[in-house]
């Protein structure tokens, strides 16, 4: 799919961006790991792309980077990612104990979580959520800073941010 591959070769430069702000900050350590680090090869389907988004080192780095831009997210959108729990300039959603959700953009969602269970929330570019915690529900927040999050936690739930 050429937009992966798109997405790819910007991964890339984002990654070497990255890079060399480690290096003038000193920290050579993580500058080495990034110039190392192969973990998007291009070659992803879409479900392989996603999933790397959802992993620890993956949304770490696109919160932290602010990659990708939006205009790169707006052109998957065509492809329906929220098959696979992305949901790109979706407008107003609900979700209830959405294991995993990566909301983008103009996206605002109303969120609840009640089930024994852990769940992972990312947002970029501006997405906004709500959050209602409860039961003993464990919910981990990573965001960019220009996106929004309220929450309302009851009974014994976690939100971890």
């Amino acid at each position: 799919m050429k937009e992966i591959k798109e997405a790819q070769e910007k991964w890339k430069a984002a990654k070497k961006a990255a890079q060399n702000r480690c290096e003038k900050s000193h920290n050579y350590e993580m500058a080495r790991k990034l110039g190392a680090c192969q973990m998007f090869t291009g070659e992803e389907s879409m479900e392989e792309m996603i999933n790397l988004m959802f992993s620890p080192q993956g949304a770490e780095f696109l919160t932290e980077n602010h990659f990708p831009d939006i205009a790169t997210f707006r052109k998957f959108k065509k492809y329906h990612p929220e098959r696979f729990g992305v949901y790109i300039d979706a407008g107003k959603i609900t979700l209830s104990d959405a294991r995993r959700a990566f909301l983008v953009g103009n996206t605002i969602a109303e969120m609840k979580y009640s089930q024994i269970a852990g769940n992972r929330l990312i947002l970029m570019c501006g997405a906004s959520a709500h959050i209602e915690a409860s039961g003993y529900s464990i919910v981990k927040i990573e965001k960019d800073d220009v996106s929004k999050v309220e929450i309302v936690k009851s009974d014994y739930a976690k939100v971890l941010q």
